[in-house]
């Protein structure tokens, strides 16, 4: 190893980036809800980029541990949720199939980058693959642009109001705003917004105290504890029992493989129910 470190504590880098990701995936999804999708996905792939790239230039297993596992997972965080929700807004029909889709997108990662990280490792060593993979990322930035919200229907909607229409919605509004805006000189009831804040905020996290929602929550949990055990540790393994380093990569990709089936037929699967 380059830093003179065994697989137990490079693993630490594989593990902060899954850990940091998913911990910091809610701070994803509140982006996207207060500001928009598009934002935090090219923030996300900003930072990503720049982890990667800091990360090329690291002269220590801790720098890697803060700009590859910390700085990364920060940007991959902003990123997935976000990319995954638009789904959502997107589809409306065989949804599930949709959702398998978006999440084979990491297996089809996995089946191509295995071969062509380790071949660009041997061609440039790992800094500058760290150096490639970092504009490559930067990607993320161009597909975030992609992502405009689906305001169509609304649009089309609005168009085919007839003017009578119009007026009369307009001003139904505007007699409403007048019967609840306050009165000159009256106080604000600032106890009662406070109250109607916080009871919104509550209906809107109350999903996670419904008991479907916890028991998932648990299972991906534990689902977690050998997830990146394979992907971590699978490599090594097959060098020491004296396979090639190609060969070695070739079985990221079988993994990669079983993982796009499997999103794709479970998401067909789910459609058909």
């Amino acid at each position: 190893m380059h830093f003179a470190q065994d697989y137990s504590k490079t693993a630490w880098i594989h593990s902060l980036v899954d850990c940091t990701t998913m911990l910091c995936a809610p701070l994803g999804s509140f982006i996207g809800n207060r500001l928009s999708c598009r934002f935090a996905v090219i923030l996300g792939g900003f930072m990503a980029s720049t982890g990667l790239i800091l990360s090329s230039f690291a002269t220590s297993l801790e720098n890697l541990y803060l700009s590859l596992g910390v700085l990364t997972g920060i940007g991959f965080a902003l990123c997935y949720t976000p990319a995954i929700a638009m789904v959502g807004k997107y589809f409306c029909k065989r949804k599930s199939l949709a959702y398998g889709v978006a999440m084979s997108g990491s297996g089809i990662g996995t089946f191509i980058l295995a071969p062509v990280v380790q071949h660009l490792i041997e061609l440039y060593s790992w800094r500058g693959a760290l150096l490639l993979l970092g504009g490559f990322v930067a990607n993320l930035c161009v597909c975030g642009a992609l992502m405009r919200p689906i305001a169509l229907k609304e649009e089309q909607l609005s168009g085919l109001l007839s003017a009578d229409e119009e007026n009369t919605y307009n001003k139904q509004q505007n007699d409403l705003n007048s019967k609840s805006a306050c009165k000159p000189g009256q106080p604000i009831r600032t106890d009662c917004l406070n109250s109607c804040v916080f009871f919104q905020s509550l209906q809107e996290y109350s999903f996670f105290l419904m008991p479907d929602f916890m028991v998932l929550a648990v299972s991906i949990l534990f689902l977690a504890y050998g997830c990146s055990v394979p992907f971590v540790y699978l490599v090594p393994y097959a060098l020491n029992v004296g396979v090639s380093h190609q060969n070695s990569a070739f079985l990221m990709s079988i993994l990669g493989v079983i993982g796009i089936v499997g999103n794709i037929t479970f998401g067909w699967l789910t459609d058909r129910r």
